[in-house]
């Protein structure tokens, strides 16, 4: 037949083929269209409206700080910012720049900072203030994607004077993740801003426009409002702050008072300061490289050798040892001789003959480089602990150092050497291995003051939400309670105020107020000897007690000294007005 002889079979072969070539390309066809319509339909629906719908975060206001005299010391305005949604080009920038009347750096310097932090919106120009908001304002429609926005902005009124306490904000490193935070925002990197943040930081809003194909919002499909941040508030005097910082006139060193009876932290000054508001502008070059150091606090983060300070642990020991008389005397011709080295007093002409009491007011290194002899290393370390030399239980804010207190087995742990007379003789008068913090001579001081009692030091008195909430309450705590002999709680005292009375501390000789002190002159192998100050008070002033040291200052009477008497002159004109105060309401 005919179809035979032209293939026909083959024919249908090729049909059969084509047939089932297109039944296969409209089963994938409708399998994909299946996946397209139905199984990722949501997905690609959500990122169709994200062409015309944007998310926008809110950011809170940050919780306010307060002193314990109600000011703010570090709080929250609402700024106005320029924003973009993607980098502005250049010739918007030169536009802009025509408008503001800024430098250009500055605004490129906001888009890289912004763009580093990974901000879902780009910041162009920070804080518009009136003169530039409205032209601004105005001349909006000629910017694609660009929006003002509110801004809380941070700022520390006090400036370099509480910045070691509030410490300052910044970005957190991109490896810590914060379950409360969002892209590009600011936290606590040090201070109380660090310790509070999550009760500070608010919880952010959010917002969802519409925008057009140019990025211009058309309308706002809905927003939730952020929550204010909860108010910290502090046990630091404003005032007291201020006259003990300005009293260092920039000099290096630090002072810290609190209330020996209940730990509250009072003033806590580190000079020289520095202004936590530069590292929001991120101008912070200088600070990091000033061989000032002016970030670290001195308080807690710094340790020296306590010098003649120290003299209050070796008479705790030597008294409560029954290791000396107190008319037992020594004489000090300026030099102490010991085997085959010379150890000088600070007078170089001697104290002559002198007992215990003179030698503590004068603070006679003779006499106490005899008593260092008589102890031995290892009682004046275990006195050093006992009294609290060695506490770090200072908690709100991170950082504080634990003090070296040497003994035989220390040095023979550390130095691979035996312990000799030399070191108890260097140690009797805080020298040697010996290095504490002055937060921990603090300690060492209330707990004099107190009568063995050591209470927890703290600066965070209370935190408030903005709703009025009491989220935390400091409670008082003892940290440490030792005993010693009544009798040598009463010596000590009796002693640390004739210091004060006719010794090396009569600068803190105050009318009509009794006050216990003893001064140091630390030796520095670095440079200029520190200078050293404790004190505390009696009677109707017996909730204070201060510390004050001044770096490479000289003899603690002369640089301690003067800057001690300012603050305890302010301090009872403080506590002299609030009894007054008391009194009129008490009579009302």
């Amino acid at each position: 037949m005919w179809y035979k002889d032209r293939g026909f079979e083959a024919f249908l072969n090729r049909v059969k083929f084509v047939k089932v070539v297109f039944l296969v390309f409209w089963v994938f066809l409708f399998l994909r269209t299946f996946q397209i319509q139905v199984l990722r339909g949501f997905k690609f629906q959500k990122k169709s409206e994200g062409n015309y719908l944007k998310k926008f975060i809110i950011p809170p206001s940050r919780g306010i700080i307060f002193s314990k005299d109600n000011k703010i010391v570090a709080g929250t305005y609402i700024s106005y910012n320029l924003v973009s949604q993607s980098r502005p080009d250049e010739q918007n920038l030169k536009k802009l720049l025509k408008i503001l009347k800024r430098p250009a750096r500055e605004l490129r310097r906001n888009i890289l900072m912004s763009l580093a932090r990974g901000e879902v919106l780009i910041t162009v120009a920070k804080d518009l203030k009136g003169k530039e908001l409205i032209p601004v304002a105005a001349r909006l429609d000629e910017f694609e994607g660009m929006r003002i926005v509110k801004a809380p902005k941070r700022f520390y009124p006090f400036g370099k004077i509480f910045s070691h306490i509030t410490g300052y904000l910044g970005p957190l490193p991109k490896e810590k993740k914060l379950p409360y935070s969002y892209k590009g925002a600011l936290h606590g990197i040090s201070g109380i801003e660090k310790t509070c943040d999550r009760y500070l930081f608010g919880i952010p809003g959010g917002e969802v426009v519409e925008v057009n194909s140019r990025g211009k919002v058309i309308s706002v499909k809905g927003s939730l409002k952020p929550r204010t941040g909860s108010n910290v508030y502090l046990t630091i005097y404003s005032n007291l702050q201020k006259i003990a910082f300005e009293a260092f006139e920039g000099r290096k060193g630090c002072a810290i008072a609190l209330n020996p009876q209940t730990g509250e932290i009072y003033l806590m000054v580190s000079s020289p300061g520095f202004n936590p508001e530069l590292f929001l502008e991120g101008k912070v070059k200088d600070l990091i490289t000033s061989r000032e150091y002016p970030l670290i606090n001195r308080c807690i983060q710094m340790k020296y050798p306590p010098g003649s300070t120290f003299k209050i642990v070796t008479s705790a020991c030597a008294l409560n040892e029954n290791l000396i008389d107190l008319n037992e005397k020594f004489f000090c011709n300026g030099v102490f001789h010991y085997g085959n080295k010379d150890f000088a007093c600070w007078k170089e002409k001697g104290h002559g003959d002198v007992d215990f009491f003179k030698g503590f007011s004068q603070s006679c290194n003779v006499y106490f480089y005899n008593l260092g002899l008589k102890a031995g290393g290892k009682k004046l370390a275990e006195y050093a602990k006992k009294m609290g030399l060695s506490l770090t239980v200072f908690k709100d804010i991170e950082g504080e150092l634990s003090a070296t207190i040497p003994s035989p087995s220390w040095k023979k742990k550390e130095k691979k050497y035996p312990w000799l007379p030399g070191d108890s003789i260097n140690m009797a008068i805080g020298q040697g291995y010996l290095w504490v913090t002055p937060i921990e001579m603090a300690l060492l001081v209330s707990g004099v003051a107190n009568n063995g009692v050591i209470m927890r030091p703290y600066l965070i008195e209370k935190i408030v939400s903005s709703e009025g909430k009491l989220e935390y309450q400091a409670i008082p705590k003892v940290v440490k309670e030792y005993s010693l002999n009544p009798r040598t709680f009463s010596i000590l005292k009796e002693a640390m105020r004739k210091v004060v009375l006719s010794g090396t501390g009569q600068i803190l000789n105050i009318p009509d107020v009794i006050i216990y002190g003893k001064t140091g002159t630390a030796q520095n192998p670095n440079g200029e000897d520190h200078g050293w100050f404790v004190s505390f008070g009696g009677e109707e002033f017996s909730q204070f007690s201060l510390v004050v040291v001044v770096e490479h200052g000289g003899m603690g009477s002369t640089s301690a000294g003067p800057i001690s008497r300012k603050i305890w002159q302010k301090y009872i004109k403080l506590k002299k007005s609030d009894m007054e105060t008391r009194k009129k309401e008490d009579r009302g």
